[in-house]
């Protein structure tokens, strides 16, 4: 009795704790590893700031993560955040762009129209019309990746 009582313990308490792993962790929730920031003026008082976040690297695939995050404004108020998400890969020799994604966010009665987003070998890039019915702006949001894996 003692010897069955022992054995579906010790299955209970095996079978409880959870095992944990991160090797295959979304990206996004990762922990950054590199923040950048830089501002634009696009003209008709409407500026862009923008910061890119890099995520952990993979270096035995090298891979890189990273996010690139633009406010426009516009007279100081917030009226659009756009989100270029993109993956590169990088052999040391050359660099391509395997994925790439945005997201738009728009406020204080602004819009986007014609949006796209595209990849072309090293390059992540995407692009939208801002308008509020009188003003307008275009905009294009790009990420690179250099041959040894640095993002700008």
């Amino acid at each position: 009795m003692k010897k069955t009582f022992f054995i579906i313990f010790a299955l209970v308490c095996i079978f409880s704790n959870p095992i944990i792993s991160y090797a295959c962790q979304n990206p996004q929730k990762s922990f950054p590893e590199k923040v950048s920031a830089q501002i634009a003026d696009l003209g008709n008082g409407i500026t862009m700031e923008s910061t890119i976040t890099e995520y952990h690297k993979n270096s035995r695939s090298k891979t890189r993560t990273a996010v690139k995050t633009s406010t426009c404004k516009a007279n100081g108020k917030t009226i659009a955040t756009i989100e270029l998400t993109a993956t590169f890969t990088y052999t040391g020799s050359s660099a391509v762009c395997t994925n790439a994604s945005s997201t738009y966010s728009m406020s204080d009665g602004w819009s986007y129209k014609n949006r796209s987003t595209t990849r072309s070998k090293n390059t992540a890039t995407t692009k939208a019309r801002l308008t509020n019915g009188i003003n307008y702006s275009d905009i294009s949001v790009t990420m690179t990746c250099s041959k040894t894996g640095e993002i700008s």
